[in-house]
Protein backbone atom coordinates (compact mmCIF):
# COMPACT_ATOMS: atom_id res chain seq x y z
CA UNK A 1 0.00 0.00 0.00
CA UNK A 2 1.51 3.53 -1.07
CA UNK A 3 -0.16 6.29 1.05
CA UNK A 4 0.40 9.46 -1.21
CA UNK A 5 -0.04 12.37 1.13
CA UNK A 6 -0.43 15.94 -0.47
CA UNK A 7 2.58 18.67 -0.34
CA UNK A 8 2.20 21.87 1.83
CA UNK A 9 -1.27 20.50 3.23
CA UNK A 10 -2.96 20.56 -0.35
CA UNK A 11 -6.43 18.20 -1.01
CA UNK A 12 -4.38 16.28 -3.85
CA UNK A 13 -1.85 13.71 -4.34
CA UNK A 14 -2.19 13.70 -8.67
CA UNK A 15 0.60 14.67 -10.57
CA UNK A 16 3.41 14.05 -8.22
CA UNK A 17 3.07 16.81 -5.78
CA UNK A 18 3.11 14.37 -2.71
CA UNK A 19 4.69 12.91 -0.08
CA UNK A 20 5.13 8.65 -0.04
CA UNK A 21 4.61 6.34 2.43
CA UNK A 22 5.02 2.68 1.83
CA UNK A 23 3.43 0.17 4.03
CA UNK A 24 3.65 -4.27 3.18
CA UNK A 25 -0.60 -5.29 3.19
CA UNK A 26 0.11 -6.89 6.94
CA UNK A 27 1.15 -3.41 8.60
CA UNK A 28 -1.61 -2.52 11.22
CA UNK A 29 -2.67 0.49 9.08
CA UNK A 30 -3.93 -0.32 6.41
CA UNK A 31 -4.20 -3.87 6.82
CA UNK A 32 -8.21 -4.41 7.40
CA UNK A 33 -8.61 -1.96 3.98
CA UNK A 34 -6.39 -4.37 2.22
CA UNK A 35 -8.37 -7.44 3.35
CA UNK A 36 -11.86 -6.27 2.64
CA UNK A 37 -10.49 -5.81 -0.88
CA UNK A 38 -9.18 -9.17 -1.13
CA UNK A 39 -12.74 -10.34 0.46
CA UNK A 40 -14.55 -8.46 -2.81
CA UNK A 41 -12.31 -9.51 -5.95
CA UNK A 42 -15.00 -12.58 -6.22
CA UNK A 43 -17.49 -9.73 -6.63
CA UNK A 44 -15.65 -7.09 -8.42
CA UNK A 45 -15.00 -8.78 -11.31
CA UNK A 46 -18.18 -9.97 -11.99
CA UNK A 47 -19.37 -6.45 -11.17
CA UNK A 48 -16.90 -4.92 -13.66
CA UNK A 49 -17.99 -7.41 -16.46
CA UNK A 50 -14.87 -9.61 -16.01
CA UNK A 51 -16.12 -12.93 -14.38
CA UNK A 52 -13.90 -15.82 -15.02
CA UNK A 53 -10.87 -13.31 -15.78
CA UNK A 54 -7.66 -13.56 -14.03
CA UNK A 55 -6.40 -10.36 -12.51
CA UNK A 56 -4.11 -7.44 -14.20
CA UNK A 57 -0.55 -8.65 -13.54
CA UNK A 58 -0.45 -4.63 -12.09
CA UNK A 59 -2.93 -2.95 -10.96
CA UNK A 60 -3.75 0.14 -8.85
CA UNK A 61 -7.23 0.92 -6.58
CA UNK A 62 -6.74 4.30 -5.32
CA UNK A 63 -8.75 4.87 -1.73
CA UNK A 64 -9.84 8.31 -0.74
CA UNK A 65 -9.95 8.84 2.98
CA UNK A 66 -13.29 10.13 4.47
CA UNK A 67 -14.29 10.84 7.77
CA UNK A 68 -17.34 9.07 8.90
CA UNK A 69 -20.88 10.53 8.52
CA UNK A 70 -21.28 10.77 12.03
CA UNK A 71 -17.65 12.89 12.47
CA UNK A 72 -18.68 16.06 14.37
CA UNK A 73 -16.20 18.20 12.85
CA UNK A 74 -17.34 17.44 9.36
CA UNK A 75 -16.14 15.63 6.01
CA UNK A 76 -12.76 18.21 5.85
CA UNK A 77 -11.44 17.84 9.08
CA UNK A 78 -8.47 16.13 9.54
CA UNK A 79 -8.40 15.06 13.34
CA UNK A 80 -10.20 12.13 12.59
CA UNK A 81 -8.50 9.17 13.77
CA UNK A 82 -6.86 6.51 11.28
CA UNK A 83 -8.78 4.05 13.04
CA UNK A 84 -12.26 5.40 12.36
CA UNK A 85 -11.06 6.91 9.15
CA UNK A 86 -13.36 5.06 5.69
CA UNK A 87 -12.07 4.77 3.18
CA UNK A 88 -14.07 4.80 -0.62
CA UNK A 89 -12.22 3.30 -3.98
CA UNK A 90 -11.89 6.21 -6.15
CA UNK A 91 -10.49 3.85 -9.56
CA UNK A 92 -8.67 0.94 -10.56
CA UNK A 93 -6.12 1.24 -13.30
CA UNK A 94 -4.81 -1.42 -15.34
CA UNK A 95 -3.68 0.84 -18.16
CA UNK A 96 -1.33 3.00 -17.09
CA UNK A 97 0.55 2.02 -13.50
CA UNK A 98 3.93 2.91 -12.23
CA UNK A 99 6.30 1.15 -10.37
CA UNK A 100 6.19 3.90 -7.66
CA UNK A 101 9.93 3.05 -6.35
CA UNK A 102 11.38 3.14 -9.59
CA UNK A 103 10.15 7.24 -10.25
CA UNK A 104 13.95 8.29 -9.99
CA UNK A 105 13.91 6.32 -13.70
CA UNK A 106 11.11 8.84 -15.07
CA UNK A 107 12.76 11.30 -16.92
CA UNK A 108 14.81 11.58 -20.45
CA UNK A 109 18.61 11.32 -19.27
CA UNK A 110 18.01 9.16 -15.93
CA UNK A 111 18.76 5.47 -15.47
CA UNK A 112 18.74 3.05 -12.71
CA UNK A 113 21.77 3.96 -11.35
CA UNK A 114 19.86 6.84 -10.21
CA UNK A 115 17.56 4.48 -8.07
CA UNK A 116 18.47 4.18 -4.23
CA UNK A 117 19.31 0.96 -3.70
CA UNK A 118 16.35 0.04 -0.87
CA UNK A 119 13.90 1.25 -3.67
CA UNK A 120 15.47 -0.84 -6.24
CA UNK A 121 15.61 -4.09 -4.00
CA UNK A 122 11.75 -2.74 -3.10
CA UNK A 123 10.69 -2.59 -7.25
CA UNK A 124 12.72 -5.93 -8.26
CA UNK A 125 11.03 -7.81 -5.59
CA UNK A 126 7.56 -6.69 -7.16
CA UNK A 127 8.72 -6.74 -10.81
CA UNK A 128 10.66 -10.55 -10.26
CA UNK A 129 6.58 -11.55 -8.85
CA UNK A 130 5.15 -10.03 -11.82
CA UNK A 131 7.36 -12.05 -13.82
CA UNK A 132 6.88 -15.08 -11.79
CA UNK A 133 3.02 -14.61 -12.12
CA UNK A 134 2.92 -14.03 -16.10
CA UNK A 135 4.48 -17.62 -16.72
CA UNK A 136 1.98 -19.32 -13.99
CA UNK A 137 -0.50 -17.50 -16.17
CA UNK A 138 0.41 -18.67 -19.64
CA UNK A 139 1.95 -21.88 -18.47
CA UNK A 140 -1.86 -22.32 -17.43
CA UNK A 141 -2.77 -21.50 -21.05
CA UNK A 142 -1.03 -24.27 -23.15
Amino acid sequence: AIHKKPMGGGLSAVGGNSEYTYYRPSDAKYRGMIQKLYDDIPSLLPAMGLQGEPLPILWTCDYIPKNPDSWPKGPYDRTCPDELTEYTVGEFNCSCVGVSKFQAVCGGEMTLADVSDEDYFDASELTDLMGVKAIEMLSKRR
